[in-house]
């Protein structure tokens, strides 16, 4: 009798004072996390948040109960995965451990989260790729390259990118944009008149307008525009096909070290490089921090020289040395 009435207060939420005392994280998942957070995401965020569920947390937590998850147990998976993949791989998968036992926290099913604690991890600094003039018009326009036969005979072939490719290639130079940016873009999403583009779904959950600049708009009236206004503008592609596309271009032109999100640095790169100021550079990109873009604003050498010539070219004069030091001359201004 006693452990049916105790059994029946856990179901009731009368012993530790949260719903459904003994849910499994994994059944609290399925029925509850699940259900609810997929709907509003784009089908890329779905599957990256769904790749994360299934493939780290549910194994290492799912058969644990909601309430018996640690913190303890959290540092240490942590640390594991630290020692397989980079650390914001982790951040990443501790961030949605995080929001599963955050939600789990607002609808009831828990007092406190045990994650609340658990700090980032380290990361790597940003990458610092950036485009050369050369570079940027061999990925929109392509390269010839002689090919020689064993017997001697040579032709040229040309390697550039797919038209589809090219448009991609295109906006993400033009707007600085993410990759599931670009392929969450529709036509409804396209003002050709007031020449504005708006980017609805993006990594920080606000939506940012930025203007179409000539070429790109040059290039969307060039394209089939759908009747229907939700339908995609840029070619429907696969995430990871896409960035393998351009993976297989940059190998093929022998650009070494390029991956799809580096247009974005370069846009990043090339704005600043172009004297705008550091507020606007973080409209275009959408970023909230002011840390965040000046991990894009990298210069070039021939930028950095460019400035330091301005020192060199500066007005100089003479400075006489003070009376009763012995010394006298001249000497380039300084400032103290």
């Amino acid at each position: 009798m006693i452990y049916r009435d105790t059994v029946a207060k856990v179901a009731r939420g009368e012993v530790l004072g949260v719903r459904e005392e003994g849910i499994r994280l994994r059944d609290f998942v399925e029925r509850k996390y699940w259900p609810t957070i997929k709907p509003p995401l784009s089908l890329w965020e779905q599957r990256r948040a769904r790749s994360i569920l299934d493939t780290q947390i549910l194994p290492r937590f799912g058969g644990l109960k909601l309430v018996g998850v640690r913190r303890e147990a959290i540092e240490r998976w942590q640390a594991e995965r630290l020692a397989a993949v980079s650390g914001s791989t982790v951040n990443k998968e501790v961030k949605r451990l995080k929001h599963l036992l955050n939600r789990a926290v607002a609808w009831g099913y828990l007092k406190d989260t045990p994650a609340k604690a658990v700090r980032r991890a380290k990361e790597a600094p940003g990458r610092t790729r950036y485009l050369t003039p050369e570079e940027r018009d061999q990925l929109l326009n392509g390269t010839d390259a002689k090919v020689k036969a064993r017997d001697g005979r040579t032709w040229t072939l040309h390697h550039g990118p797919n038209p589809a490719l090219r448009l991609y290639i295109l906006a993400a130079l033009q707007t600085g944009a993410r990759r599931s940016e670009l392929l969450g873009l529709r036509w409804a999403d396209v003002d050709m008149k007031a020449r504005m583009l708006t980017f609805r779904r993006t990594k920080n959950g606000d939506a940012r307008t930025v203007p179409l600049t000539d070429t790109l708009r040059d290039a969307l009236q060039g394209i089939p525009r759908s009747l229907d206004a939700e339908a995609q503008v840029f070619p429907e592609r696969d995430p990871n096909v896409l960035s393998r596309s351009f993976a297989r271009l940059a190998q093929r032109l022998g650009l070494k070290d390029l991956h799809f999100h580096d247009l974005r640095h370069d846009a990043a790169s090339t704005l600043t490089m172009a004297g705008v100021p550091q507020r606007t550079v973080m409209a275009v990109l959408g970023h909230r921090d002011p840390r965040m873009t000046m991990r894009y604003q990298h210069l070039t050498p021939e930028h950095l020289k460019d400035a330091m010539r301005a020192l060199d070219a500066a007005p100089s004069g003479t400075i006489t040395a003070p009376t009763g030091s012995g010394r006298t001359g001249t000497a380039a201004n300084s400032a103290s």
